[in-house]
């Protein structure tokens, strides 16, 4: 694998790179919006933000760096400008409001609820400075007007403070944290491995011993495999190749997953067995996963199936077999749930349990680092040891910067009406543990099993507090409630990817990937985001205050039904979650002592936890980590080390062919908004 080269302290080319952040924000994000009458499966797959897949793929890095190839040797584009691409679009993805799935909340669609809710929740957002006027959002949503900015100051001044705040708190933890994460405990960073292969086939100074031919074979598979499936998406006569449309029982989701029907006879006989995976992406990035974690998912995986079948033969989950596979897990229709019902609360063992215990281990484990740089951060002494010197920031800036954000995220939280103790509890529980645990999964395997599907229930201590507080009719006009059950499950559902430090992260692991300094690296996310937050929440006014409901349709439902507070405020009995989440932090932190102290103890935590979300389950990520992990074992065992950077390669080329394929089909689908076809 790569090693970090010497560091390159070079110019920043601020002017290229900051006419590119304001190109790449607009068009982002009024493309995202162009795609929308083509209907949701297609925007939240063919856009440039972050993609729906059984992996959160950021596409926009990924875009910048290829559309950088013609120009290589013209303007001499070398890694170090490369990484900084890499940075701006990874930035402009995680930013929140552009191409994810409810990119459409942030600002409009947040307002727009008062239009289709109950007349009491509609009075409330009245009430609220950032939520501009009745009459303003019904204007709006006809379109053919120009956009009253006066009315929608507040609320674009109140988002970009929010991703804002965001950014300062996972900033602080992406620069304490960095030399631990990259130097000592060498995450892998899959996405950013990816990411760097196609660096290394665009840099114009590349190494003379470093082949291209492994990543073009790779680059053809990732054409021949997507272009089919956006074509067979896009026009209905075109043939299903692979077989990839719903039939047979089978159901194809947006993100690669294959959901099984009742009709289906396996699904008849095994009460586990709902969804699998069948992303050739998905099994690309896993085979950069460590094997540890790989066979640990799939492994967890058979012992649910077992344990599942068991608790059946005893009675549990009573008419299972007759719902739909999907709807086993969540128990949707009334019937049983696999993860959230008894006897295990997989769901609750994972995200609660699992996800603290997580963030636990990386405390516990890294308590020697910590208790270093706070002594060199608290030091009497000006002077900056030579460890600080190639970081971004020196480690007191850093734990400046994570404290300005802490406090920063609070003070955010309560000018929308939530008090301190609710603030304080989504900042502790739902940002902090949920997003390090979240960040620590994505960045070993590239799988995001916490904040994500609302499975995680990372959202349990605002569950706590306000249990079984729903009013009678559903009607909620308290802003305490409304708005922290909102980001708690925002936050749990990834829709909001701030909230974790991996848009820090990534690029900073680029950074050493390519020896560009890291000071740099974080000097341009931090540019990037102060330019990129306001130009995305202005052009989403603007697009729709023109246009009007023909490119928003998604946001039609009120946010008591959107963002299911019932789930928060409705909940009577939070004893099942608060022992099973108990239970999973035990069996989480035991995993992650024994698998530390003994070489030869095969389970993990990661693996586990992966294994029993809600999210591993619903994208059915198994089947991908047994394929990754039989391939990369063979691999390994063939031709060791050596033949598995030979194919790392390709790993990257075949998603350089597949977010090919996305740019042109996000372009086609735009251009179908004004030119049908």
């Amino acid at each position: 694998m790569a090693q970090a080269q010497e560091v390159k302290v070079e110019k920043v080319p601020w002017i290229p790179l900051i006419l590119i952040t304001v190109l790449a924000s607009v068009l982002g994000s009024a493309v995202y919006l162009f795609i929308s009458p083509s209907g949701s499966t297609l925007q939240c797959t063919y856009n440039w933000g972050v993609c729906s897949r059984t992996t959160t793929l950021a596409v926009l890095p990924f875009i910048l760096l290829i559309l950088a190839y013609p120009f290589r040797k013209f303007l001499k584009i070398g890694a170090t400008s490369l990484t900084y691409l890499y940075t701006v679009g990874t930035i402009i993805c995680y930013s929140n409001f552009s191409g994810t799935e409810a990119g459409y909340l942030f600002p409009v669609g947040m307002s727009r609820t008062q239009l289709f809710t109950t007349v009491a929740i509609r009075n409330a957002f009245g009430s609220w400075w950032w939520v501009p006027p009745y009459n303003v959002m019904n204007a709006v949503m006809g379109g053919g007007v120009a956009p009253d900015w006066a009315s929608w100051a507040g609320s674009i001044f109140f988002w970009m403070t929010f991703n804002f705040a965001l950014f300062l708190f996972t900033s602080g933890l992406s620069l304490v944290f960095r030399q631990r994460w990259i130097d000592v405990e060498r995450i892998p960073f899959p996405m950013t491995m990816a990411a760097y292969e196609v660096i290394r086939a665009v840099d114009v100074n590349r190494s003379p011993d470093w082949s291209l031919k492994p990543f073009m074979i790779g680059l053809v598979l990732g054409l021949i495999f997507n272009v089919p499936i956006f074509l067979q998406a896009l026009f209905p006569w075109f043939p299903d190749i692979y077989g990839w449309r719903s039939g047979g029982g089978f159901s194809t989701c947006p993100g690669g997953t294959l959901m099984m029907d009742p009709s289906v006879a396996l699904t008849q006989y095994i009460v586990g067995l709902t969804i699998v995976s069948k992303d050739p992406v998905a099994f690309g990035l896993f085979f950069l996963a460590p094997l540890s974690v790989s066979f640990n998912v799939w492994f967890w995986t058979v012992v649910m199936f077992v344990l599942d079948q068991v608790a059946y033969s005893f009675g549990y989950y009573s008419g299972i077999f007759s719902e739909g596979c999907g709807c086993r897990l969540f128990g949707y229709s009334g019937g049983a749930s696999l993860m959230q019902g008894p006897p295990f609360y997989w769901a609750y063992m994972s995200a609660i349990g699992g996800a603290t215990a997580i963030a636990a281990m990386i405390i516990f484990n890294s308590r020697n680092y910590l208790r270093e740089t706070l002594r060199q951060a608290f030091s009497s002494h000006s002077a900056v040891s030579e460890i600080e010197k190639r970081e971004a920031t020196s480690y007191r800036t850093a734990y400046l910067i994570l404290a300005s954000g802490t406090i920063a995220v609070i003070l955010w939280q309560m000018s929308a009406g939530i008090d301190f103790l609710s603030a304080l509890s989504v900042l502790i529980f739902t940002i902090f543990i949920g997003g390090v645990a979240g960040f620590y999964t994505y960045a070993h395997t590239g799988f995001l099993a916490i904040n994500n599907l609302r499975g995680g229930f990372s959202f349990f201590p605002v569950q706590a507090r306000f249990a079984n507080q729903l009013p009678e009719g559903g009607a909620l006009t308290e802003p305490n409630l409304i708005m922290s059950g909102f980001l708690t499950q925002a936050f749990t559902n990834g829709t909001i990817l701030m909230n974790f430090p991996t848009a820090q992260m990534m690029p900073l692991r680029m950074a050493n990937l390519t020896g560009t300094s890291y000071r740099n690296t974080y000097l341009v996310a931090a540019v990037t985001v102060l330019i990129a937050t306001p130009l995305i929440l202005i052009t989403k006014v603007w697009v729709v205050s023109i246009y009007g409901t023909k490119v928003f349709t998604q946001a039609a439902c009120g946010i008591d039904t959107v963002c299911s507070i019932s789930t928060v405020a409705g909940v009577k009995d939070i004893t099942p979650i608060a022992e099973y989440g108990v239970i999973g932090f035990v069996i989480t932190f035991a995993l992650a002592m024994l698998h530390s102290r003994f070489v030869w103890f095969p389970f993990e935590p990661l693996g586990f936890v992966i294994a029993t979300s809600m999210p591993g389950n619903w994208y059915g990520v198994w089947t991908a980590f047994l394929g990754a992990w039989i391939l990369k074992t063979l691999v390994l065992r063939i031709g060791g080390s050596r033949l598995y950077e030979r194919s790392v390669p390709i790993v990257g080329g075949f998603l350089g062919g597949v977010f090919i394929s996305i740019f042109v089909g996000s372009l086609l689908l735009a251009l179908r908004f004004f030119i049908p076809f």
